[in-house]
């Protein structure tokens, strides 16, 4: 493996202190996304007696009073907005079943090249790992389709938007992160495809070191690589 020695990052020597927090979208894994139909199919199906035209309004309204009452980095959870169509179509869906069939209707999660083999290593060198996501879906709905692919014995924490109630770049996000894997930001390491929310605004909570994956303008200096399998090279003992 190749070590670049302009910015390298010593193993800490206390094993306790070695923590990485992933982003999952676009880093980990890729999600193909099921068609509008497939979409509202599956949420019909929770609300058997309703006119589905009935259900897709209700739904298009709860989103939009949510969007304009809380603004951008509030996250509306499938959890809630499942509490509230069942209020209005007077259903009992037992919501944890149903974001996992809604979740698995409509997504199929294909593990990024290099990210097994990324986790893997950190796992090998004693860190503890994390995933933080922003997605209306609750964490542990999420963990189920990434232990689909593989990854339940790499990964030890995932926690979404939706657990925290806050989008990244939201600092409430990174510190249920942190949380979830018993770290301290200052020991902890990000790594992700978004400049704002998994870049910059890790460093700006007080992250030890970030990552950006950005084939298009890869600078090894600053921590951006043009692929999750170049981060390890990255670190030494």
């Amino acid at each position: 493996m190749e070590i670049w020695n302009g910015l390298c990052f010593m193993h800490d020597p206390d094993t306790s202190k070695r923590a990485f927090i992933f982003d999952m979208y676009g880093t980990l894994v890729r999600a193909r996304f099921g068609n509008l139909d497939d979409i509202y199919d599956a949420f019909y199906r929770l609300f058997p007696d309703a006119d589905p035209r009935d259900v897709q309004d209700e739904y298009q309204r709860y989103v939009n009073h949510y969007e304009r009452t809380f603004g951008p980095h509030r996250e509306m959870t499938i959890s809630d907005l499942l509490e509230h169509m069942d209020s209005v179509f007077h259903t009992d869906n037992d919501s944890l079943e149903a974001e996992n069939v809604l979740m698995r209707s409509t997504h199929t999660f294909i593990p990024v090249e290099g990210a097994e083999e990324t986790l893997s290593y950190f796992k090998d060198h004693g860190y503890r790992i994390g995933v933080l996501s922003n997605t209306s879906y609750r964490g542990s709905v999420v963990k189920g389709l990434l232990e689909d692919v593989g990854f339940d014995h790499l990964i030890d924490a995932v926690v979404s938007s939706a657990d925290v109630g806050y989008r990244k770049p939201h600092d409430n996000a990174y510190s249920a992160a942190v949380e979830s894997i018993g770290a301290q930001r200052w020991d902890c390491f990000f790594a992700g495809d978004s400049e704002d929310k998994d870049y910059l605004g890790p460093r700006r909570f007080g992250m030890r070191g970030t990552f950006l994956i950005d084939p298009k303008r890869s600078s090894k200096e600053c921590g951006i690589v043009a692929s999750i399998a170049d981060i390890p090279s990255f670190f030494r003992d």
